[in-house]
Order: C-alpha cells, then sequence, then structure tokens
C-alpha cells in the first residue's frame, strides 16, 4: 500500500478551502445582505411617495408646422475675372 505524503494531505486542503471560498463568493454575489458578507450594503433610506393629480390629455394636440417664408435674396454682384499679373521681386 502506499503511503500518504505530506504534500498529498496539503493538496486536498487547499482543494478544500478553494470550494469554500468558491461558495462564499458565491453567496455574496447572490445575496449582499447575507450574513457572511463582512461589508453588507448600507440600508437605504425609504422615500415617500406622494400621490400627485397629474393632469393626461385625453388627445394630442395637432401638431404645428411652420410655413416657409419666401423671402428675396439679394443678386450676386459681378466680381472681376482675374488676369495674369507680373510679380518683381526686389
Amino acid at each position: 500500500m502506499k503511503k500518504i505524503k505530506i504534500w498529498d494531505v496539503l493538496s486536498i486542503l487547499v482543494l478544500i478551502a478553494t470550494f469554500i471560498v468558491i461558495f462564499v463568493v458565491f453567496t455574496i454575489f447572490s445575496d449582499p445582505s447575507s450574513s457572511l458578507n463582512p461589508f453588507p450594503p448600507a440600508t437605504l433610506i425609504p422615500t415617500i411617495d406622494i400621490p400627485t393629480s397629474t393632469p393626461t390629455l385625453v388627445e394630442l394636440p395637432p401638431t404645428w408646422t411652420p410655413m416657409p417664408q419666401i423671402t428675396l435674396t439679394p443678386r450676386p454682384t459681378w466680381t472681376l475675372i482675374p488676369t495674369a499679373t507680373q510679380l518683381v521681386l526686389p
């Protein structure tokens, strides 16, 4: 029969510890307010829900589309055609 070495025992303990850590992390992830969580979320202050009367329209109003205004644009001005000039550098 084979003799169980210390490394076999330590590897089994590491595997068990890994499964325990995975279980605790999954429990905290699924329920943050569980008793396993060392930093539970703060309790929220309850909000007051005051009912208000909001008038609602029975039907939507017709949409208004502005008509385009006809404006007279000024006629284009005449610009001189460029010509070739001589450039003399000093």
